[in-house]
């Protein structure tokens, strides 16, 4: 007869080893969905007062997460255009200064961990697992205390006087839809050491149409300041 163990471990199936970084970007994920959700909640309590809302926040379907380990040396496309970067107008966060925003983009949430910018059309819609329906974002943020700097190879790329490296995003794991071909848009982060030696991370959801050129011109316009603070988990 079956013992009850067997029994579990013939229903659990075998065991699905884990993707190198995969814990890694799970965090980063939590992180960006979590300040994806203050900012629909101010938005929503600014539009509609006391009345009573309810909605569900998830992961866009571009943006990074558990699954297979895709390729992480390729680099983005050099020709795509799509995106343009002009001069900061609006007021600076408070521990990150940033040079340079996509052309109608804002900061849609800010704290002492991180800013979200998004664009213009992103104002009143919440993060949806509707891939064709998703608004791409970009998250700046520290590395979370239990980070220690990139747990994958990446590809070098020159920041200034400094050497950072981009990594592509892992595929986001969705219940209840297939999983992201691993070898297509998945999104794209930048990570820098800082002279204290916390990592910088500039991570760029999937769909954004911005090159290689792009994402450093961006990312080499980020300041870090003393009030900077790191997430933990």
């Amino acid at each position: 007869m079956m013992d009850l163990r067997s029994h579990l471990e013939e229903i659990a199936g075998p065991v699905v080893p884990v993707a190198d970084g995969q814990v890694d970007e799970d965090i980063l994920r939590g992180r960006h969905a979590k300040r994806q959700r203050r900012t629909v909640q101010a938005t929503l309590g600014a539009v509609f007062g006391a009345a009573a809302l309810v909605a569900a926040f998830t992961v866009p379907g571009g943006g990074v997460g558990a699954g297979p380990q895709g390729p992480t040396a390729a680099a983005p496309p050099a020709a795509v255009t799509a995106v343009d970067l002009v001069a900061y107008q609006g007021t600076q966060p408070k521990g990150f200064t940033i040079d340079k925003v996509p052309a109608g983009w804002f900061i849609e949430s800010q704290d002492d961990h991180g800013l979200v910018m998004a664009p213009e059309r992103a104002k009143g819609i919440s993060p949806s697992t509707d891939a064709a329906h998703a608004v791409p974002r970009i998250l700046i943020m520290l590395e979370s205390k239990d980070q220690n700097g990139p747990s994958r190879p990446g590809t070098e790329v020159t920041i200034g006087d400094r050497t950072g490296l981009l990594l592509k995003s892992l595929p986001a794991m969705i219940p209840g839809q297939p999983a992201a071909d691993p070898d297509g848009d998945t999104g794209w982060a930048v990570w820098l050491e800082q002279p204290s030696g916390i990592w910088l991370i500039v991570q760029f959801d999937a769909g954004l149409g911005m090159g290689q050129d792009r994402m450093v011109e961006l990312t080499s316009g980020v300041h870090v300041h003393p009030g900077a603070l790191q997430g933990v988990g």
